[in-house]
């Protein structure tokens, strides 16, 4: 009968414990940069996101300078 009334003991400390670390994730995640938060969506290395980032910056810039050149 004690193995009975420790089961959901131990169940409700494993509980606990998961919503312990839940809330942490949850508050670690809310105060995460929105780069951050732009990158963990995104499965390639932040050397390799920041790269083509640049990329398409110098491109803009580019394609500005044309279109003012051509007025």
């Amino acid at each position: 009968m004690e193995e009975r009334e420790k089961l959901p003991e131990e169940r409700l400390r494993e509980l606990e414990e998961e919503n312990r670390r839940l809330l942490e994730e949850n508050t670690e995640l809310k105060s995460k940069p929105l780069k951050e938060s732009f990158y963990d969506h995104i499965h390639v290395s932040v050397r390799t996101m920041d790269i083509i980032i640049g990329c398409l910056c110098v491109l803009f810039v580019v394609v500005l300078i044309l279109g003012m050149s051509n007025r």
